[in-house]
């Protein structure tokens, strides 16, 4: 099981740059005086230059729930936790949000242990995982094609042999991730009230449904320039909603 320890250890480097807490502290200071309007431009002023920083997210969700928007809270809250879904402080900040709207991060359904394990990597460390082991599959199976007969090169032949299983887990991880999480191709609504949910896209279809501020939603479709095209999973439902009242989670395709 080398090539999976080799992963693991390689990851250990990733975190670290992404918490650099010098950056944030004068921003904290404003937070634990109760400036948190101050602290929150401080924190985006941070994440426009460092968008992949975990804290800086989790940090902005704090002041954001502090100034009454669950919305935009949710919606930084779950960006902390695809970047670091490890995070203790993230999942049960993400959680107290989420069940001030209506839902929980656990459903009732999972046992909490599976559901920590399903997101113990992020999608950013699956995708890695997948092309480490890609390559050293590629590299052990040239090593034992060339070794053929010798005890070094059954040796690579087997080691070629996990690592393309471990790539074919890693992607299939990732594929379930894709298909079930809330997180993937999803979006929050950050509109105070709620978003409309129309038969179509335009207002000259009725709405039938709404989604309340910071409810977690599936991008359907966004192929229109003024609507998405949402599904609320829980109740089955689907239906379209303007585009400014929904922020996604990640950046999207712009067409089925």
């Amino acid at each position: 099981m080398k090539p999976l320890l080799l992963f693991f250890l390689l990851l250990q480097t990733a975190p670290a740059a992404a918490y650099d807490r010098s950056e944030l502290a004068e921003f904290n200071d404003l937070y634990k005086t109760g400036r948190y309007e101050e602290a929150l431009e401080g924190y985006r002023s941070v994440l426009a230059g460092d968008p992949a920083n975990p804290a800086a997210w989790y940090n902005a969700g704090n002041a954001l729930f502090r100034l009454n928007r669950p919305g935009p809270a949710v919606l930084n809250y779950s960006r902390a936790f695809i970047l670091d879904p490890r995070s203790p402080d993230i999942r049960a900040n993400l959680d107290y949000a989420l069940k001030q709207t209506g839902q929980q991060l656990v459903p009732e359904t999972v046992p909490a242990a599976l559901h920590y394990v399903y997101y113990m990597l992020s999608d950013g460390e699956l995708k890695a995982a997948a092309l480490i082991f890609f390559w050293l599959a590629c590299l052990a199976g040239a090593a034992g094609f060339l070794l053929d007969g010798s005890a070094p090169g059954r040796a690579a032949g087997r080691a070629a042999a996990v690592s393309a299983v471990l790539t074919f887990l890693a992607l299939a991880w990732l594929g379930g991730r894709v298909t079930t999480s809330p997180f993937s191709e999803g979006g929050v609504v950050v509109k105070q009230g709620g978003a409309r949910m129309l038969s179509g896209p335009g207002e000259n279809f009725k709405t039938y449904a709404s989604a309340p501020e910071g409810r977690l939603v599936r991008i359907l479709d966004a192929g229109d320039d003024a609507y998405y095209e949402i599904g609320l999973q829980k109740e089955g439902i689907k239906g379209w909603a303007l585009k400014s009242e929904i922020e996604l989670l990640a950046p999207k395709r712009t067409s089925k």
